[in-house]
């Protein structure tokens, strides 16, 4: 499961101590996935226990743990299914209610309670915090990216950096062990296809609908990729910068494809990612810091939390 190190312009901890966090997500993921197994074991004997005693009326209680201590009765009550992006969290301390016995299940579940767990470091520190849209929490995107890409991945998704004193939102950039990617997705009903061109704007085409002006993705993209490109060499950073556009739901057909770039359609998309989620390469010192010099450049917006106001 990716990391998510970068949303936007909203605060992240990683920007504070990349390396630290990155390694403590690790552990934190090892730690919470052989509690929530362990916790789901005894749900399950708990479950077990019920049918034998033949006491079905019984409400099954819920299940949780603590790795480090059993939370108070306050901090019960004030849970929410939300808590990890209303509440601050103590990343010693796991609560699961309603555990999966099934282990298909208990995956989908594990990997729900990460992804919550990636927002909420990627949005706030322990003074401050950025408000979570509606839009990014349910972004099925990043989520596809954080879900499916290897640990080894680092995700700035759409960041906003400051460019010689200005604000620019660059393309998704992920950073893996062996390269850096700058990423744009060009997606739309299934089987559609876009005519692209050198001009400004590109043809959508999708059956049963008029034909559709859509801006040329290749300019942001080429944008991004020359920012990143220059941000690496100017802080010595020896990792390749590719600049990838891609589909899984369109077909795109673009004759002259710009230098430098790659077009991936819907022929090639799911080879893609299969190609890198079977990237077993470790993190790397290149990676780590190319991962600090981008993250310097990113601008936060964020409030104080309310604790440190009182």
């Amino acid at each position: 499961m990716a990391q998510i190190i970068k949303i936007q312009d909203y605060i992240s901890r990683y920007e504070q101590d990349p390396h630290h966090y990155i390694n403590q997500f690790i552990r934190l993921k090892k730690q919470r996935w052989d509690e929530l197994k362990k916790a789901s074991k005894e749900g399950a004997q708990h479950q077990f226990d019920q049918i034998t005693e033949q006491t079905p009326e019984e409400e099954v209680k819920r299940t949780k743990f603590s790795l480090k201590r059993k939370p108070k009765a306050a901090d019960m009550k004030k849970e929410r299914d939300l808590s990890l992006f209303n509440e601050p969290i103590d990343i010693e301390q796991g609560v699961f209610r309603n555990v999966p016995t099934d282990e298909t299940k208990l995956i989908h579940f594990f990997k729900d309670h990460l992804y919550d767990v990636q927002l909420k470091w990627a949005s706030s520190t322990i003074s401050h915090i950025s408000t979570v849209s509606h839009h990014i929490r349910y972004d099925e995107k990043l989520r596809m990216l954080a879900r499916q890409l290897p640990d080894s991945y680092f995700v700035m998704y759409k960041p906003v950096m400051l460019i010689q004193k200005a604000e620019m939102e660059l393309c998704t950039v992920l950073i893996s062990p062996l390269e850096v990617i700058c990423l744009s997705f060009l997606e739309a009903e299934p089987d559609s296809v876009y005519i692209g061109s050198k001009e400004r704007f590109w043809e959508k085409r999708a059956t049963g609908k008029a034909v559709q002006s859509v801006l040329n993705p290749c300019a942001s993209l080429l944008r991004s990729g020359t920012v990143v490109s220059k941000i690496l060499d100017q802080s010595g950073v020896d990792l390749p910068v590719k600049k990838i556009l891609i589909s899984r739901t369109s077909y795109i057909d673009l004759p002259d494809v710009p230098y430098g770039m790659e077009v991936i359609d819907k022929k090639k998309a799911e080879e893609w990612l299969e190609k890198q989620r079977k990237n077993t390469a470790p993190t790397k010192h290149q990676q780590f810091k190319a991962t600090k010099v981008l993250l310097a450049y990113g601008e936060s917006d964020s409030k104080r939390r309310q604790e440190w106001l009182d």
